[in-house]
């Protein structure tokens, strides 16, 4: 397909322009978000043994909630009861320890500090108040934000800034499409290895990026609707309902007196009956100290519907009702347009089709964090001043070009190095029982330090000499992540998530690999070269 020369250049100058100034943001949150298609998993592989309660019976969780709410005053007005959630996986019954100050929800809590509870194989009850390790939770604040900390209005300041990077991030695809265009066939899966290292980052980013268009183009397009959709509903506001609200409040619930006692296993078994295609992952009870006002949220879970949630779909009731519960929030029961809406949540989010798209979007992610990596050591060697004759004087590198080969493999690998010794850190204490406050200000501390030093580092000794440092600190801790495997069997420690291990090891031997082939690329680089190591 033939395009036009002039459109061809302006195509170039804005794929490289808008791609550089937004490609490392978008590593680190498609290398978070990426793992986080398994954030409750990691969660519970950090979580220390204390942290998971027994389960129990559906027949017993009314006999919990009467002891509960007997010792526990906070607990006649509001708790939650987890039932197969791989969210909520701590304990049966849980609630929040009284605050002494109101937080913004909106906020990263990092302090965690929940009750949690179950009855002991006696029928005695069982309460533990635990500051959560959530290992999983943080990295998805990552993906959210790209690590940038602070809040704007009610939401956090990153989301608005990812979507503003999120339009840039649209521009780069469809012009790198465009360029493309005349060579698509010919070049889409040629990778072109040799001395040419030009070439054969071209030809991969190019084979990742087309492969990956599709998805590419969803994230971007939900990851703006995300970032602004407060703003779109209040244009929405003014312009069509007169400032009045869109979305009117559903009518009181009539409740019939004299009120029964709560009754979770029927409400189980309404919710069963009403939408039999859906698993009960948790309720969350509020207001149970006035009935008329009471009301209840279950999320539910089934692999075959698109969900409005991370993993679930919604249905709000008010628990003391005798009438049927509204159903019209779950997928089987919506009408078209919210369909339509919650495609946007489900295809961003991944919870449709089980474990394999959870897996496919695992790695659209991870090959989502190497195109834009690879976007920038495009520029770079694109810029880089050669001198091949020994016996003249070494080229003087362009600042720019210093400055973002310093950058990208500062923050990009140093994402990675971070994110890896959170994990480590993570696992360990769980292993090891470590009594700590807060084990999520340790994990936050140590990835802003580790982050922070490795970008430092690479403007300090040069991009050159830091990126095989990196990818071996890299290698070293991911290879230290199976000896936790190890030391689990020998603690008698849960290892039913072993096959995060696994997949630890396996990323080791690859940025073993990429470690060698840095020292070697600095041994052949020119001199004067970025990447070479005098």
């Amino acid at each position: 397909m033939k395009v036009r020369t002039d459109i061809l250049r302006h195509a170039k100058e804005l794929h490289t322009w808008v791609g550089i100034s937004s490609g490392i943001l978008l590593f680190i949150c498609f290398f978070a978000g990426g793992l986080s298609m398994f954030q409750h998993d990691l969660s519970k592989w950090a979580a220390p043994a204390q942290q998971s309660l027994n389960s129990i019976p559906h027949t017993q969780y009314n006999e919990l909630i009467q002891q509960a709410q007997a010792e526990y005053p906070e607990t006649l007005k509001s708790f939650q009861l987890n039932v197969e959630s791989k969210e909520f996986h701590y304990a049966p019954m849980q609630w929040q320890a009284p605050k002494k100050v109101t937080e913004d929800e909106h906020a990263i809590d990092l302090n965690q500090n929940t009750m949690l509870a179950t009855l002991n194989n006696d029928g005695t009850l069982n309460v533990q108040q635990e500051n959560l390790s959530k290992l999983g939770w943080l990295i998805e604040q990552l993906h959210e934000t790209a690590g940038i900390p602070g809040s704007l209005g009610h939401h956090l300041l990153g989301v608005y800034i990812m979507g503003v990077v999120a339009v840039l991030y649209f521009l780069a695809l469809m012009t790198g499409l465009i360029i493309l265009l005349p060579t698509l066939v010919k070049d889409y899966f040629a990778i072109r290895a040799g001395k040419n290292k030009k070439r054969f980052w071209l030809d991969a980013h190019n084979v990742v990026g087309i492969s990956s268009l599709p998805f590419h183009i969803i994230i971007c397009v939900t990851v703006i609707s995300f970032a602004f959709h407060d703003l779109i509903y209040d244009a929405l506001g003014g312009l069509v309902s007169k400032d009045k609200p869109l979305f009117a409040r559903p009518a009181a619930v009539k409740i019939v007196e004299p009120v029964q006692p709560l009754d979770v296993e029927k409400i189980f078994a309404k919710i069963q009956q009403q939408a039999p295609e859906y698993q009960i992952s948790s309720i969350s009870f509020n207001h149970l100290d006035n009935p008329a006002k009471a009301s209840a949220r279950a999320n539910l879970y089934s692999p075959d519907q698109m969900l409005r949630g991370d993993r679930f779909d919604v249905m709000v009731f008010n628990p003391y009702q005798t009438q049927s519960y509204p159903t019209n929030n779950l997928n089987t029961h919506a009408a078209f347009m919210d369909q339509v809406i919650r495609s946007m949540f489900s295809l961003h989010f991944g919870n449709y089709g089980g474990d394999l798209t959870r897996w496919l979007y695992f790695i659209f992610g991870i090959g989502g964090a190497f195109l834009f990596y690879s976007g920038n050591i495009l520029w770079i060697e694109s810029r880089i001043k050669r001198q091949k004759n020994p016996a003249l004087a070494a080229p003087q590198q362009r600042k720019d070009v210093q400055l973002i080969a310093n950058l990208t493999v500062g923050a990009c690998l140093g994402c990675v190095l971070a994110i890896a010794v959170s994990m480590l850190l993570g696992r360990w204490s769980s292993i090891l029982g470590l009594s700590l406050d807060s084990m999520n200000h340790v994990l936050v501390y140590s990835y802003y330090l580790i982050f922070l030093f490795s970008a430092v580092y690479s403007f300090i000794v040069g991009a050159g000499k830091a990126l095989p440092h990196l990818l071996f600190s890299i290698a070293c801790v991911l290879f230290i992540l199976p000896v936790g495997l190890m030391m689990s069997w020998l603690s008698a420690s849960s290892t039913q998530l072993w096959w995060i291990e696994l997949i630890g090891l396996l990323f080791a031997l690859f940025f073993l690999g990429f470690y060698k082939q840095a020292k070697a690329r600095q041994k052949t680089a020119e001199i004067g070269s970025i990447w070479a190591s005098h």
